[in-house]
């Protein structure tokens, strides 16, 4: 039984519940806040007296301000800019026409109305800092090369740190053996720390065409069981464009070559490269589809930890797809499928077929307790996975092919301090079942930490 097999064995699943917690603050700041019934009534009788008094700037900029927090940034930004036809010198309003546009992502539109704001003499000198911000923050994303990212740190508690067997008895040849009491399920806190970093360079065509890098660093470290720390470095680059620009403007493709590279113990597992193409499509109003196939050649190397590594040597082929469907305006519900088949060069018993599907299910809520106008959310995922090799070990039993099923469930609770920094608590629970009793486990976690995007 190889404890590394068993540590790359779950790789996935810590990486992919890190790339939740990271990818779950989009979702919390991307919607806008669902209105109340109180808050749908003053918006209905602000527009109906805008209707009686269109020319009223307290009238106009009441209704604007209420169609804002509903979410019609379009009313908003109309009446706003009614305003300025009736009163040209309102640097405020065109501050706040700025921020709307921001939000909708018209970035040039955001620009000029900042400019604008910030020519006036009469802006006080905390609005005059705040325009500057919202300035810096459109031209930055008018650029043709934009660099963004996020940053987690934490500390996580393992059940079983190891993911070893729960008893001593295993089979070895074919026959009963008995690990060593060290091989066995340990429980264990240890320091996590991820990093993305997306960098994006728009080549100014009109299919938007633009080249996406995304490079990924992800480190755990133990504080007693140091074989189960785990380090990966992965690069993926790539152009992104549309397809049939000008019919149907959310169909993109994204041809790709990635790299990487894995280390366990801080021995160097393996390293990899590839290439794979992803498809990404607005189905209907709130449902997209995001799908990427994909090969990776792992070269697997012999080291002084991994004195038989080479054996595991191979390439992997993959197929993923994911329908995220905004269910409401608060909640988010993402299905996910894939499939993998690894065939590795020298030791079929080691060659596998990989099936996998989940889902998971996202809402927010108004922040009860520090009023930051954030709202907390709560998402929940499940994944079953089921593994079919191809070949019986005869190091383990000859005559037993080895089937394991995995479920993994996960649930994390976000509390965002500011639009950059949130504050995550996460759960979950990997059980493992095996025909082969070697390779069965359970491992509960707790984590918790800070992550901050930029």
């Amino acid at each position: 039984m190889s404890l590394s097999k068993r540590l790359i064995g779950v790789l996935g699943a810590l990486t992919g519940m890190i790339g939740l917690m990271l990818a779950v603050p989009h979702f919390v700041r991307a919607q806008t806040p669902p209105a109340s019934e109180e808050l749908q009534r003053r918006y209905d009788a602000a527009f109906q007296e805008m209707l009686r008094k269109p020319a009223d700037l307290d009238v106009l900029f009441k209704f604007a301000a209420l169609a804002s927090q509903t979410g019609d940034l379009e009313g908003a930004i109309s009446a706003l800019e009614r305003m300025l036809l009736i009163n040209g010198d309102l640097p405020r309003v065109r501050l706040e026409l700025g921020v709307l546009y921001l939000r909708l992502n018209s970035f040039e539109v955001a620009r000029t109305y900042f400019e604008e704001a910030l020519k006036s003499p009469n802006l006080p000198p905390d609005v005059r800092t705040k325009a500057q911000e919202y300035l810096n923050q459109a031209q930055a994303r008018t650029k043709k090369s934009r660099l963004s990212g996020e940053l987690f740190l934490g500390w996580r508690y393992q059940s079983n740190a190891n993911l070893g067997p729960a008893t001593s008895s295993v089979q070895l040849f074919g026959q009963a053996a008995n690990l060593n009491q060290s091989s066995l399920g340990q429980s264990d806190w240890g320091a996590v720390t991820s990093a993305q970093f997306r960098h994006t360079y728009d080549f100014g065509h009109q299919d938007n065409a633009a080249l996406e890098s995304q490079l990924t660093l992800y480190a755990n470290r133990q504080f007693n069981v140091s074989a189960a720390n785990v380090s990966l470095i992965d690069l993926t680059t790539g152009p992104r464009f549309q397809i049939f620009n000008g019919k149907y403007e959310d169909v993109t493709v994204k041809p790709f070559v990635t790299a990487g590279y894995i280390w366990i113990n801080d021995a160097p597992y393996y390293g990899s490269v590839g290439g794979g193409v992803e498809t990404n499509i607005l189905l209907a109003d709130g449902l997209r589809s995001i799908s990427s196939a994909l090969w990776r050649r792992h070269d697997n190397e012999d080291n002084w930890y991994l004195p038989t590594n080479s054996l595991f040597r191979g390439t992997e082929y993959t197929a993923n797809t994911a329908l995220h469907y905004d269910l409401t305006s608060i909640i988010l519900v993402t299905a996910t499928g894939s499939a993998q088949r690894y065939e590795s060069d020298l030791t079929p018993a080691q060659s596998y077929q990989l099936w996998s599907v989940g889902g998971s299910f996202a809402f927010r809520f108004d922040d009860p307790v520090l009023k930051t106008g954030l709202q907390w959310s709560i998402a929940l995922s499940v994944t079953e996975q089921w593994w079919h090799y191809d070949q019986p070990d005869a190091l383990v039993d000859p005559t037993i092919q080895r089937y394991q099923t995995d479920t993994i469930a996960n649930i994390t609770f976000l509390v965002p301090f500011d639009d950059r920094t949130t504050f995550t608590l996460s759960g979950g629970r990997f059980v493992r079942n095996a025909t082969v009793s070697n390779y069965a486990f359970e491992n509960n976690s707790v984590m918790f930490g800070v992550s901050w995007r930029f």
